[in-house]
């Protein structure tokens, strides 16, 4: 079996860009005053991202599964191949939000047979 794994790694603006969605669905403004973006794993071990406002204001969070819809649906809107039989997963990378894609193709075979060995 051939296991192809490719990360999608996005930087702090692309971040934004992707999250616009789920700031626009809260009600809140899609360009908030901008500090920091702070991507880290849970208490869960799940990806959460932080965006920390040079205002003072409260800092913006985002659960895994926000982060993961909003980059996934960036992807599709932004035309990058994300294959529909995927496993895909999102991680820390450095400082950055990935987006891990896995894909199983082909099958095992050795050539050998078990009973010439």
């Amino acid at each position: 079996m051939i296991l192809e794994s490719r990360s999608i790694i996005f930087s702090d603006e692309e971040l934004v860009l992707a999250l616009r969605p789920v700031l626009e669905g809260r009600g809140q403004s899609t360009n908030p005053p901008l500090k920091n973006i702070i991507s880290e794993l849970d208490e869960e071990g799940e990806v959460s991202v932080q965006m920390v406002l040079s205002d003072g204001s409260d800092t913006i969070m985002f659960n895994s599964r926000e982060v993961g819809a909003a980059v996934l649906n960036h992807c599709i809107d932004q035309g990058v191949p994300l294959p529909r039989g995927s496993y895909k997963e999102l991680a820390i990378r450095g400082d950055h939000v990935a987006l891990i894609v896995r894909l199983e193709s082909g099958k095992i075979s050795s050539g050998i047979d078990e009973d010439e060995e």
